[in-house]
Parts: C-alpha cells; sequence; structure tokens
C-alpha cells in the first residue's frame, strides 16, 4: 500500500538515487571509439576540403588529403612523422587540447550513465577507453603509413592511450555518482597546491599568448606581407587559420618560455630572450612575424621577469582566497608548493610545445629547458611564497574585524 500511495516524482527520484546500471566496461568502450574516431573524421574531412580547395583536385587523389587529416591527428598524440627529408616531432597543442576536450566529455558521458562502485571500477573504466583510443590510433598509423611518410606506430599508441588515459579518465570520475565524496576525501592541502599551480601554467600561458598578439599587432605589416606573397585566397585563409589555430597553445608557451628568461630557439644556433636575438632564415609563415628582430634587445624587455613572479603571486592569492588558513607558514607553504610545481607543469607543457618541424635546422625548435626549469622555478617559487603570505594577511585581518565586530 505505501509502494501504491508514493507519488511518481519521488520514486523517481529514488530510482535516479540508486544509480545508472549499464556496465561501465560498455560505455568506457563506446566513449573511446567515439572520441577518437570523431576528431579523427574531423581532420579527414578539413584535409579532404583543403585538398579540393586549394586546386580542385589537380595534383593527388582523395586517399592523400585523407591521409594528411590522419597524420595531423597522430601527430597531435605525439606519434612523430617520419618524412624523406626530415622527421616532425612537433605536436600541434591546439589539436591535443581539442581531442583531449572531447575525450573528457565522453568519459563523463560514461561515468554520468554507467554504474561506477567504486574508484577500481572507474580505474578499469579508464583504462578500458584508453585502450580502445589506443587500438584506434594503431589502426590509423597503419592504415595512413606510406614509404615518404610513415607515422610512428608505438609512439602513437603511446600518446593516444596516455591522452585518452588522463582525459578520458577525469572524465570518467568526474561523471560518476561518486564524485562529491571521492573530492571530499582528497586533503585540503593537495586540493589546494594543485589548484594553485594548475592556474599558474594558465595564467602564464595569458601571458605568453598576450605577448604574442601584442608582438603580432606591432609586426602586422610584415604578417600580411608573408601572406601576399604566399598568394593566399579565401580557402586557403581559412586553411592557415586552422593551422594556425593548432598551434596557438605553442606559441603561447613559447612566448611564456620569453617571459621567463631563458627564451626559445627557432632553429639550430638561433636564440629569441630578453637579453638578445639571434634568428637566421625562417619559413614563411605568418606568425613567424611576432618573433624580434636580430640583435640586442631593448634594455626595458629585462622588466618582463617580473611577469612570471606576478603571476604565480596572482595564482597563489586566488588559491588560497577558496583555501585559506590563518597561518603564515601554511599559507607561505601553500604559495610555495603551487608555484614551484606550477613551474614544473609549465616546463612540460613547454617540452611539448617544441620539436623538429622541418628539414635541417629547422629540426630544433623549441625552450631551453633546463634553464626554463630553472628559471621558473625560481621566479614562480619566489612569486607563490609573496601571494601565499600577502592573501594570509589578507584573511587574517578580515578574521580579526569580523572577531572585533562581534
Amino acid at each position: 500500500m505505501t509502494d501504491l500511495l508514493t507519488p511518481p516524482q519521488r520514486a523517481l527520484g529514488h530510482g535516479l538515487a540508486a544509480g545508472p546500471q549499464r556496465p561501465l566496461a560498455i560505455g568506457a568502450t563506446i566513449a573511446g571509439a567515439v572520441s577518437s574516431a570523431a576528431v579523427l573524421l574531423g581532420c579527414m574531412a578539413v584535409g579532404l576540403v583543403g585538398w579540393f580547395a586549394s586546386d580542385a583536385g589537380s595534383h593527388g587523389d582523395t586517399r592523400d588529403a585523407i591521409r594528411v587529416g590522419a597524420d595531423a591527428w597522430l601527430l597531435a598524440h605525439g606519434s612523430q612523422l617520419q618524412l624523406e627529408t626530415a622527421t616532425i616531432t612537433a605536436v600541434p597543442l591546439g589539436l591535443t587540447i581539442l581531442c583531449g576536450y572531447v575525450t573528457f566529455r565522453l568519459g563523463r558521458w560514461a561515468g554520468a550513465t554507467c554504474a561506477v562502485e567504486d574508484l577500481r571500477s572507474a580505474a578499469t573504466g579508464a583504462v578500458s577507453l584508453a585502450g580502445v583510443y589506443g587500438v584506434v590510433a594503431v589502426l590509423t598509423a597503419v592504415l595512413a603509413s606510406l614509404t615518404t611518410a610513415q607515422p610512428n606506430i608505438g609512439l602513437a599508441f603511446v600518446g593516444g592511450f596516455l591522452l585518452a588515459l588522463l582525459t578520458g579518465g577525469s572524465g570518467v570520475v568526474s561523471g560518476s555518482v561518486q564524485w562529491p565524496r571521492w573530492r571530499r576525501e582528497v586533503p585540503e592541502v593537495l586540493m589546494a597546491v594543485v589548484t594553485g599551480a594548475a592556474a599558474v601554467v594558465l595564467l602564464m600561458l595569458a601571458a605568453g599568448s598576450l605577448l604574442v598578439a601584442i608582438a603580432l599587432l606591432f609586426d602586422f605589416g610584415a604578417a600580411a606581407n608573408v601572406l601576399s606573397r604566399l598568394r593566399v585566397d579565401v580557402s586557403d585563409g581559412l586553411l592557415y587559420t586552422l593551422l594556425v589555430a593548432a598551434v596557438a597553445p605553442n606559441a603561447a608557451l613559447l612566448g611564456g618560455s620569453y617571459l621567463i628568461g631563458p627564451g626559445f630557439v627557432v632553429g639550430t644556433g638561433t636564440i629569441v630572450s630578453p637579453a638578445a636575438v639571434v634568428l637566421g632564415p625562417l619559413p614563411a609563415f605568418p606568425l613567424l612575424a611576432a618573433l624580434p628582430n636580430n640583435g640586442p634587445a631593448p634594455p626595458w624587455t629585462t622588466l618582463l621577469a617580473v611577469v612570471p613572479v606576478v603571476v604565480a603571486a596572482v595564482a597563489a592569492a586566488v588559491m588560497l582566497r577558496r583555501f585559506p588558513v590563518p597561518k603564515y607558514e601554511l599559507g607561505a607553504l601553500r604559495g610555495l608548493g603551487a608555484g614551484m610545481l606550477g613551474a614544473l607543469l609549465f616546463t612540460l607543457a613547454a617540452f611539448l610545445a617544441g620539436g623538429s618541424v622541418g628539414p635541417g635546422r629547422m629540426s630544433d625548435v623549441g625552450p631551453l629547458l633546463g634553464q626554463t626549469l630553472v628559471a621558473s622555478a625560481a621566479a614562480m617559487g619566489v612569486g607563490g611564497l609573496i601571494g601565499g603570505l600577502a592573501m594570509t594577511w589578507w584573511v587574517r585581518r578580515r578574521m580579526f574585524k569580523q572577531a572585533a565586530s562581534i
């Protein structure tokens, strides 16, 4: 009788509370297949449209165009590409981020619609998702291989598996109904330091992006001159826009490396830093117009070394506003930890931003990793320490005011 009198809304709510019953292995397998295929097919479609729009299909055939799209997708997973004259190792991080976002969303869907009982089952689902993703990457590398352009099959699997494991696994965990309980069990200090480190990396990306944008604005004429010499029409312009978007995070990370101090190289024997700029012949690519001119840098560029310190201080302050502590030593330790971890993560991201982009001297493009790690750890550690102490002072001041008002 009680069941008959239960309102439909309450019965429905009880059913939702019981959680989804679909096996996670099935949902994770679907998520791995769909997330990998969705972006891969999109890249193939762009390659096909670009091939037809550029020369109306007068060179090559549709298989060549589709293969170019597949190679771009594989490069986004770090597979590398062995050509006749060079080995391309640079990763288009914009495309990598797109792949990661799609995989995260599909992993979140799997976690929300399937039964996730505990962390062990969530880990099993993440591995299933990543395994399917890695298999798709291997099949793509095998089918796209030519004697003149060979993706690295082993790296294709490793890159696809790791990307899907990190992003898809995060989606599975965060989409699960168990996530609020699991999150409460994470130590607050760990959440605080990781949150602060993520803020450091994001703010450094924003600072690097702003630097590149301002440099391009001042050298807009040079970029336009490059496009005019390439005789770019509307369709070619759209393709260049997509290409620039694919490597925009790479440029932002290199800009961040410049702000940190050691700078980066754009070819063997070159250096781009606030202290000096030494460049050689460069490919005709519009984004390279943002590079400064050869010679000693203006004295004011040394002031840019303050940016990473300020970034880390702001990130630490924002973190401690969300995770406040009343003691100076705790605030200092959290700020310092966030700055140091942020420096490590930024250096790792900068490492992924570099690589070989062509033959000869263009086989060396990217930041000076050792110097970048040391300089970023020093600057961001100091900044995090300052931000932690400043925000702790502000928190204590607010607490004293509230106590006095009572």
